[in-house]
């Protein structure tokens, strides 16, 4: 009895802790001494958009060298640098194939503009704006670009910065998207643009956000035009101790004013000189802004298009392949191979820019920009540098994906609305508690007490799998709850036949103990034979099936294999105690 007293303590207190776990403490605003993170919602019971992109891989198989995982994961990089340019939170982007098509599925949840006094209306509006945007910014063409360093900055070039800046503000203005998500977005597309954000005193702030009368500016401000500025701009301590200023960057600000609070703060004053100097605290009433700004610098970019005398740019249809090779000293390097007309083009552009740079850009990404070492003949080059195996390889194989014709074309576009994902998870929790009540109904009329602990084990089962999939951040949809349940029927199952084979013994006059342990050993064939026939098949619906279907096959597997251990750990334990204590009162302990 010891050891079944020392395993049944082991299950109170798994079930204790699981049950903390579990329950969304962020949700109900209570604050934990241990790290909880929050479930993951697919998007049936989240809201958002689901893009699916085919991958056309018709012209890239013509290649000798095809090698369609490369592509695939390459273009599967660049979507997910598209889609967090976005500022979009907690994407899921995945590939999967249907039949002989391979294709990028990415899931956006939609905003909820929390805080924005809007409509129902105004709501839809705004994300129908944001998923075209999406579309927009996915949907671009994958092109590989060889660029040189400018070596004269135009009018034209000076103009087109202020011509993006104004543009910045204008997109700021409309407020269609976050002050970020239009950040980022320029940020990435042009060269010399940042963004920060911060909360503090003016001082606090970088100086190319501050304007005077900031503290009579109405919540959320935004510039009503584009300041001229200086990033990096003031002072500093020169020859014979004089105040020296600093010329900064010239360029534009562009700054949203989100909040402005007061609050008590102390400072030192000094007072006096030399052994007089007295240093005292006073108490002052400090103004804090909650800030955001992007400054577009009057500095063009640096890069323009790589080309010959005559005109001809370096681009995809000239480079063969990217690959990986060891210098003599076992150096990780990539090799460039270019066709005949792409040799000749890269002999001409080596020759001109010898100790110069050449910048490589896949969809509008800068990968690396190699200096030029010698004149490069025959169509082969060498990129070295402090690379590793899997940093090498990682270059090729961004590299192969701009060279690689493998467009990705939109072929489904599935939208769920806040109020059903809502609904939809409700009304899935409402069923699963209910199905459960019933179950443990059933059983405790049926097969009385014993009836009882297979439900507390089903609880608890329940508890140990929810803890599993909140602790692996484990995707959960309506599929893979239904997956769930499911396996939740599988876990009963196996403790009927433990009962009925239990009360078969019983009815013979053996006793409780004996009987139950019976019951559990002469049902592990069956059980085990409806388990594994039922594990064989999610596997083969994890490993086949479409993003939803392999939801269902994941949880369900999970589910058998915890019922598994629950049934045969969890209850056959609870089972023991139970009957250790009702060794006479058989018709109430199992209905015998």
């Amino acid at each position: 009895m010891k050891w079944l007293g020392f395993r049944l303590a082991i299950i109170v207190l798994l079930a204790i802790f699981s049950a903390a776990y579990i329950l969304p403490w962020k949700t109900i605003g209570i604050s934990t001494p241990f790290p909880v993170s929050e479930y993951k919602l697919g998007l049936d019971l989240h809201w958002g958009v689901e893009l699916d992109y085919k991958i056309d891989l018709e012209d890239a198989a013509k290649k000798s060298d095809f090698q369609s995982k490369d592509i695939i994961e390459g273009l599967k990089s660049i979507v997910e640098k598209r889609v967090n340019s976005l500022g979009t939170a907690e994407p899921t982007i995945a590939t999967a194939t249907y039949g002989n098509e391979e294709h990028i599925i990415v899931q956006i949840p939609t905003q909820n503009f929390d805080g924005e006094n809007l409509t129902a209306e105004e709501k839809k509006a705004k994300n129908d704006e944001y998923i075209a945007k999406a579309k927009e910014t996915i949907g671009k063409v994958v092109r590989l670009e060889f660029k040189e360093q400018k070596t004269i900055i135009t009018d034209a070039d000076k103009q087109e910065r202020t011509d993006i800046a104004k543009k910045v503000l204008t997109e700021v203005q409309s407020a269609s998207y976050p002050f970020a998500t239009i950040a980022n977005k320029y940020k990435d597309q042009y060269e010399n643009i940042e963004y920060r954000a911060g909360s503090g005193e003016t001082s606090e702030m970088p100086v190319e956000f501050t304007f005077t009368g900031m503290e009579n500016v109405k919540t959320p401000y935004t510039s009503p035009k584009i300041m001229e500025t200086q990033k990096g701009a003031g002072y500093t301590l020169g020859k014979d101790n004089q105040l020296e200023q600093i010329e900064g960057e010239k360029g534009y600000s562009i700054v949203r004013i989100n909040n402005i609070t007061t609050t008590e703060k102390e400072r030192e004053i000094k007072t006096g000189t030399g052994v007089d100097e007295v240093t005292k605290k006073e108490k002052y009433t400090a103004t804090i802004y909650d800030y955001e700004g992007i400054f577009v610098s009057q500095k063009p970019s640096e890069w323009t298009p790589a080309q010959t005398a005559d005109g001809k740019v370096l681009d995809e249809q000239y480079l063969t392949k990217a690959s990986v090779s060891f210098s003599q000293g076992f150096a990780p390097q990539v090799d460039l191979l270019f066709n005949a007309d792409g040799g000749k083009i890269f002999a001409e552009l080596t020759k001109r820019l010898q100790g110069k740079e050449i910048a490589i850009f896949v969809g509008g990404q800068l990968l690396t920009a190699p200096t030029v070492q010698t004149v490069i003949p025959d169509g082969r080059a060498v990129i070295t540098g402090n690379y590793t195996a899997e940093s090498a390889k990682k270059l090729a194989t961004d590299i192969n994906t701009g060279i690689v014709p493998a467009p990705i074309y939109l072929t489904s576009e599935r939208t769920i609305d806040a109020k059903i994902g809502a609904d939809a998870l409700r009304v899935i929790i409402n069923a699963g508690l209910i199905g459960l009540l019933l179950i443990i109904v059933f059983l405790v009329l049926i097969y009385r007490v014993s009836g009882l602990m297979a439900g507390i084990a089903l609880v608890i089962y329940g508890l140990l799998l929810l803890a599993i999939v909140k602790s692996f951040g484990i995707v959960l949809t309506l599929a893979s709850i239904a997956g769930i349940i499911l396996s939740i029927g599988l876990a009963i199952d196996a403790n009927i036949l433990i009962f009925e084979r239990t009360k078969e013994e019983l009815r013979r006059g053996v006793e409780v103990e004996k009987a139950i342990i019976v019951g559990f050993g002469k049902s592990w064939s069956a059980i085990w034979d409806s388990h594994i026939t039922s594990f064989t098949s999610a596997v083969v619906l994890y490993i086949f099936g479409i993003s939803l279907i392999k939801g269902f096959g994941l949880m369900l597997g999970l589910g058998i294999l915890l019922s598994l251990f629950t049934a045969m750990w969890v209850s056959r334990i609870l089972i023991l105690v139970a009957g250790n204590k009702m060794r006479k009162k058989t018709k109430c302990f199992i209905g015998v």
